[in-house]
């Protein structure tokens, strides 16, 4: 195990937020890029398009493994 230590990970305040300085065209590319064209999952979506019925189900999802 890493004992921890007084020194931080990063210099006071040079952290910034998430998508700090990329536009939301690059943003909208980025993601497009990572989400999956799978349309297996569209019917679990429709499923739950108007909320889950519990917290239960919704932990469940809706669509069988293949």
């Amino acid at each position: 195990m890493t004992e921890p230590t007084a020194t931080p990970a990063t210099s006071a305040g040079t952290t910034q937020p998430a998508g700090a300085g990329v536009s939301d065209d690059e943003m909208s590319s980025e993601v497009a890029e990572q989400t999956s064209s799978d349309l297996a999952v569209e019917e679990a979506f429709q499923e739950e398009a108007d909320g889950a019925a519990s917290d239960v189900e919704a932990a469940k999802g809706g669509t069988p493994a293949p």
